[in-house]
């Protein structure tokens, strides 16, 4: 309610006499001069005290300002944005201001008081800003309405909380395996990353001076990663090994296969062992016996060109990764080979500082640049002496089944060493999968043709040298 009531008799002169005289001057501002939109920021309760924004906006004018204010307060949304509307109708409410002058007795009134003003008939409440006393009162005033302050608090809502997942430190394995593709460059190493739960995406950053990190590869999908609960004999390589052995998952999950899909490549894994190797196997049985536990049966051990990582035993506690596509490529070429790299890994759009972030070292070796070492070895021994054969292979697509693979080398040539208790008693050389071992050569090696001799061959390679070596004893 006004204090009092002011009309056109109750005002006295104001203004210079130098310049215009009045009673009352009323001015109003434009509106391009006052805001369309006002924005409040402020804590929401029910949010998870997270930080929001409420708006309030007009539908018409022609105004295109906007007015924001932040809010170091805690409060509820509806009730942040009843003010928010509050503030936006009081600005326009408050586009009038008012000048005029009062004689002395209307000395009770002071700034902050609310008076109605009639002036040329027409009403209007008014807030006194400003007083100056002199010979009379010159009050500056702007208009208001109080009724902007009834606005109805709007029904609340309910919020709905997004947690964030919880990210924690993944789980990643170095794989550093033979050339199970026609990729090239060759992929020297890969990483395989489980996570739990999987944040959507892993990203994988290297840094060859442990610093300057540049992302090497993202991982869409988590890899099956567990580790064996049995020890592993060695069994036989490329053939059905008819052993068992019990796999516990840190999540994924296994299953059968035929062995028609076996044979084309399905199911296969790595295990490693103790130096750190991974042979390659694979499975036609899985069978789920516990919680994230599987009894692998139906081996075909030593896959891809491994058999030289098959251990005598394989330790229970082994790592053992599900090769399913998942595993990131994180060097390749040749140039790439025993140059060391510093990896953190941790979520996509995380920082490589993140306290979620595993820090592993990784030197790519030259396990898919080496020749996969020959087979079937066999010798002869004729007139000349004993002629020594076996059939190469190839690191390069070598799963035709017409005619002879490819070489998957710059030549080919071959380096055949003649045993005697482990000692290399002559290295022979052949650019075919044959050569002669000369009875004159064997004469002044061991004195006289012998009943058995104990070989080891191994493809040479123009960028590491000698591949995997097959050994054998061959009985004449």
């Amino acid at each position: 309610m006004p204090v009092t009531e002011l009309a056109e008799d109750d005002l006295v002169l104001a203004g210079d006499a130098a310049q215009d005289r009045y009673f009352a001057r009323l001015t109003r501002a434009q509106d391009s001069d006052l805001p369309r939109q006002v924005s409040l920021a402020f804590t929401e309760v029910g949010s998870d005290y997270q930080r929001a924004t409420a708006t309030s906006r007009r539908l018409v004018g022609a105004s295109t300002r906007n007015a924001h204010a932040e809010l170091a307060m805690v409060w509820r949304g509806e009730q942040v944005e009843r003010r928010a509307n509050i503030w936006l109708q009081d600005l326009w409410a408050t586009r009038e201001h008012a000048n005029f002058a009062l004689p002395p007795s209307h000395l009770a009134l002071t700034p902050g008081d609310v008076a109605a003003l009639t002036v040329n008939g027409r009403r209007r409440l008014i807030e006194i800003e400003e007083i100056a006393d002199a010979e009379t009162r010159t009050v500056a005033a702007r208009s208001i309405d109080p009724e902007v302050f009834n606005v109805a608090l709007s029904p609340p809502l309910r919020q709905q909380v997004t947690v964030p997942a919880p990210v924690g430190p993944p789980v990643a394995a170095a794989l550093d395996l033979p050339n199970l593709s026609a990729e090239s460059p060759v992929v020297l190493s890969r990483l395989a990353v489980f996570a739990e739960p999987w944040p959507g995406a892993v990203a994988v950053w290297a840094a060859r001076d442990g610093a300057s990190y540049a992302r090497a590869g993202l991982a869409l999908a988590p890899s099956v990663i567990g580790e064996t609960l049995d020890d592993l004999r060695a069994g036989p390589a490329a053939l059905w090994h008819r052993a068992d052995v019990r796999v516990k998952l840190y999540g994924g999950a296994l299953s059968s296969a035929s062995d028609v899909a076996v044979l084309a490549g399905a199911n296969a894994a790595a295990l490693r062992n103790a130096d750190g190797q991974w042979e390659v196997i694979q499975f036609a049985q899985a069978e789920l016996i516990g919680e994230r536990t599987y009894r692998l049966s139906r081996l075909l051990r030593g896959q891809g060109g491994s058999e030289w990582a098959m251990a005598p035993l394989l330790a229970a506690g082994a790592p053992f990764v599900l090769l399913d596509g998942h595993a990131v490529p994180i060097a390749s070429g040749s140039e790439a080979r025993d140059r060391s790299l510093s990896l953190k890994i941790v979520a996509a759009g995380r920082d490589t500082a993140d306290a979620a972030a595993l820090a592993l070292d990784v030197t790519p070796g030259d396990t898919a640049l080496r020749p996969l070492a020959p087979v079937h070895l066999r010798a002869v021994r004729g007139a000349a002496g004993v002629t020594l054969r076996w059939i190469r292979r190839t690191r390069v697509d070598g799963d035709s089944w017409s005619g002879e693979v490819p070489l998957g080398e710059d030549s080919e040539r071959y380096e055949i060493d003649i045993m005697s208790a482990g000692e290399v008693k002559r290295t022979l050389s052949s650019a075919t999968p044959t050569v002669l071992y000369a009875a004159a050569d064997e004469l002044a090696d061991f004195g006289a043709a012998r009943p058995f001799l104990t070989v080891r061959v191994a493809q040479l390679s123009a960028t590491v040298g000698r591949g995997f070596a097959a050994q054998a004893t061959l009985f004449l």
